[in-house]
């Protein structure tokens, strides 16, 4: 009886870690997602969400069943920025800080809205910063600096990215063009015009009916904050994956929300609710349309944090519910959120590293 006890535990136990690695395998056949929308809250960590989640009462990202935590370290360091840890994402490797999707040795390493194209699917690439910023650049270009503006513009209007939403025109326009940030007489703006539609506001951009290719510059440099802006990242999103899902061969498309970031280098605690509340609303977007669709993998993550983010039991007289605090001005070293949702978000379940993610994402786009 004890022998058939411990032979049945045994079983269990094999049983269970054989559906724990199915678990955090790769989608395979027909659980494999047709389309692929990431959207990364730059500098977000548990804090920023459960901050959001109290003011507002729920987010999207309950919506979405899987969930997990995310490493971030770069090459050769322990605290990450955009760029290395942006790589990471962007392709399975893991670079050092500053570096755009090149490896420490300075090969250049295939994206995965590289893969995507290569398979015959549209691409979008949606950011509130510079469209040329560390995060959207890593997707689309291959630098040794993130600074390096002007030839990350170049090498996405020479790139076959279906859809550029967010500012960043000075960087795609002639030097001799009042407000340019170039330094040579290179017309981006024009190489873009050749392959797709172009438009300098978000009316304009609403308006587009039946385009398939667009270019939106909706500001010089960055675009205003979540508080400042009459438009919403939703509503960018919403018109990317508009665009995109005209496709037939299925679409990448990542969504950063920039300025969460930016705000918690601020010490801002207001403005990182109003960034985040921002970006919760793009993660709806992706969501809303992935459950009609059907065949969408929606993953909503973060490249680092940002600002040693804590909240506390506010003072019995503040009128506050928490009192946000903050240990940094800076990135931190620790681990992110990750949730997913729809075909293959079972893999993103647990504890990864961020090379994870891009590993698994072009495993996917490349079927």
């Amino acid at each position: 009886m004890r022998w058939t006890m411990k032979r049945a535990r045994f079983q269990v136990s094999i049983l269970l870690a054989i559906v724990f690695l199915m678990a955090s395998l790769p989608a395979s056949g027909a659980d494999r997602p047709k389309n692929i929308i990431l959207l990364i809250g730059d500098g977000m960590g548990v804090a920023h969400l459960t901050f959001s989640h109290l003011a507002t009462g729920g987010l999207n990202a309950e919506r979405m069943p899987v969930g997990g935590l995310i490493k971030t370290f770069p090459f050769g360091g322990m605290v990450t920025d955009s760029a290395a840890s942006g790589t990471a994402m962007a392709t399975g490797y893991k670079t050092k800080n500053g570096v755009i999707s090149l490896s420490p040795e300075g090969d250049t390493l295939r994206t995965v809205l590289e893969s995507a194209e290569a398979r015959g699917m549209s691409t979008g690439l949606v950011a509130t910063s510079s469209i040329t910023h560390a995060t959207p650049a890593v997707f689309a270009a291959h630098v040794t600096s993130r600074r390096m503006e002007a030839e990350i513009a170049r090498q996405m209007a020479q790139s076959g990215v279906d859809v550029l939403v967010g500012g960043g025109w000075s960087f795609f326009v002639p030097h001799d063009i009042a407000g340019s940030r170039r330094t040579d007489d290179l017309d981006l703006i024009e190489v873009l015009k050749k392959r797709m539609t172009v438009v300098r506001s978000v009316e304009e951009l609403m308006k587009l009916e039946g385009a398939t290719a667009v270019a939106a510059f909706l500001a010089s440099r960055e675009c205003p904050s979540a508080k400042e802006r009459d438009y919403s990242l939703a509503d960018l999103a919403a018109k990317a994956i508009e665009i995109l899902a005209g496709g037939s061969e299925g679409f990448f498309l990542m969504i950063e929300g920039s300025q969460i970031d930016w705000a918690a280098h601020d010490n801002d605690g207001d403005g990182i609710l109003h960034e985040m509340k921002d970006f919760d609303g793009a993660v709806g977007a992706a969501l809303d349309f992935a459950e009609k669709n059907g065949a969408t993998l929606v993953i909503m993550t973060s490249d680092h944090e940002t600002g040693g983010f804590a909240l506390h039991e506010s003072p019995m007289h503040s009128s506050r519910m928490v009192e946000p605090a903050f240990t940094s001005d800076r990135h931190t070293m620790e681990m992110v959120p990750i949730f997913a949702y729809g075909p293959g978000a079972g893999a993103f379940g647990g504890i990864h590293d961020n090379t994870f993610v891009g590993a698994t994402l072009i495993e996917y786009v490349r079927r």
